[in-house]
């Protein structure tokens, strides 16, 4: 723990928790899997006077989104879920069967929001039967991929989509290859004995009122998730990449592409495969909100500084948790910046990379090969912080951008008699400017 972080989110949390007329509010935060503060104020059972803890178990609601799209991009690893294939190829009676699977993944495949049933009446989900009946009702109310629109009912289709391809529930799965891997043993689909209590904040008393708990039935995978914030620290670590066994780095990759504007005037916020991206002055933070009668709950990471915070309250409605959640993932990582990484020294470069080392001229541009530790890189000499590339061999005289600018694109090197041939993005470089 940090005494100082850990004061400082003590009195913002206290404060917050009075002026908003809360029950409880827990924030969780940590830097490289390690914890620099879990703060509670308040109860987990108002009535009953029981304090709420970092490990008290909350609903997550809509962050069980995040498991589901970690989960179908594994089923893509392994060649058993194509994010381009339409959804009718997997769900052929449906209404909304034109729609790729990458824009349900990014809520904007142009499906209504909810699925046409009566659960936030009833306060219960559709039975499996309920659920394939009514998809073949399901409205579009834009054009697949013209623009974000938040979907619950395109989750509730993934989820279908996963057990139609594996034979199994989806909720097992998530158990199987991510809960259980990661020891997240207080993340449960139903609420355990010692629960905390959802609310409503009375708008004309100081007083609460008790929520029903919501059983979401064939739509769980969309948001029934309870979990606690120290278990949700161990789920943003995976999902920043440092569970690489469990949630491989091409998935953490995937879900922090962005695919769709979600701010389309100022630009600030975006949706990638499962997460919600927010553009925060020269960074951006990635994470996931959840809510739920009683509920209300904030995943936010930011993968360079490996900070991850978790906050929960148990209102449904009261605080701007999205904001709180980002600005302490700001201060965390603002507070311990990561460590730089010692420098190592390369291993002897092959004959045929040291002849390209150096620099490189191409429309008046000059860029710089150099070899390190990992292998070839190359930088724009204007702006070498910023276009950093490495390549990784593929054949003699024949190089792929990794990482950084041109990523993807090929390098080839080809030698004449009289001189060296570069070609990059079919480019070609010259060793003075022309």
């Amino acid at each position: 723990m940090d005494a100082d972080f850990e004061k400082t989110l003590t009195d913002r949390v206290t404060r917050l928790c009075s002026a908003d007329r809360l029950p409880s509010l827990t924030v969780a935060a940590a830097q490289d899997d390690v914890v620099l503060a879990a703060v509670s104020t308040g109860f987990a059972d108002f009535e009953n006077r029981v304090p709420a803890s970092s490990d008290s178990v909350y609903r997550i609601g809509s962050i069980t989104k995040t498991f589901t799209a970690a989960l179908a991009l594994l089923l893509v690893d392994q060649q058993r879920l194509d994010l381009d294939a339409l959804v009718g190829q997997y769900l052929p009676a449906t209404s909304f069967g034109q729609i790729p699977l990458r824009m349900l993944l990014a809520h904007c495949g142009g499906v209504q929001r909810e699925v046409p049933v009566d659960m936030w009446e009833s306060m219960r989900g559709p039975s499996e039967p309920e659920l394939r009946e009514a998809f073949t009702r399901v409205e579009m109310v834009a054009e697949p991929g013209q623009r974000w629109q938040y979907s619950n009912l395109g989750y509730a289709a993934i989820g279908a989509i996963i057990e139609h391809v594996t034979g199994r529930r989806c909720a097992d799965l998530i158990d199987e290859k991510l809960l259980t891997p990661l020891e997240m043993s207080r993340t449960t689909w139903t609420p355990p004995p010692d629960a905390v209590v959802g609310y409503r904040i009375d708008p004309y008393m100081d007083a609460f009122h008790r929520e029903p708990v919501t059983d979401m039935a064939a739509t769980a995978v969309a948001g029934q998730l309870w979990s606690t914030p120290t278990d949700l620290l161990c789920w943003g670590n995976a999902l920043i990449g440092a569970e690489p066994d469990v949630v491989p780095i091409s998935v953490v990759d995937a879900m922090h592409t962005m695919q769709v504007m979600v701010d389309t005037r100022a630009w600030s916020r975006g949706w990638g495969l499962g997460l919600i991206l927010d553009r925060r002055a020269d960074h951006i933070l990635a994470g996931h909100l959840g809510a739920m009668p009683g509920f209300l709950a904030a995943l936010t990471t930011h993968r360079e500084s490996g900070t991850v915070v978790a906050a929960c309250i148990n209102a449904t409605r009261g605080s701007n948790l999205a904001d709180l959640a980002a600005d302490i993932a700001d201060q965390a990582a603002a507070a311990h910046p990561p460590v730089v990484p010692a420098w190592k020294p390369a291993p002897p470069c092959p004959e045929e990379i040291r002849a390209i080392l150096g620099r490189w001229w191409c429309d008046a541009e000059e860029a710089v090969f150099t070899w390190r530790h990992d292998g070839l890189h190359a930088h724009l000499a204007a702006d070498p912080d910023n276009t950093d590339t490495r390549f990784m061999t593929e054949a003699a005289g024949c190089f792929r951008a990794v990482e950084g600018h041109l990523h993807g694109e090929r390098l080839t090197v080809t030698h004449t008699t009289s001189e060296i041939e570069l070609r990059w993005a079919t480019y070609l470089y010259t060793r003075s400017p022309r």
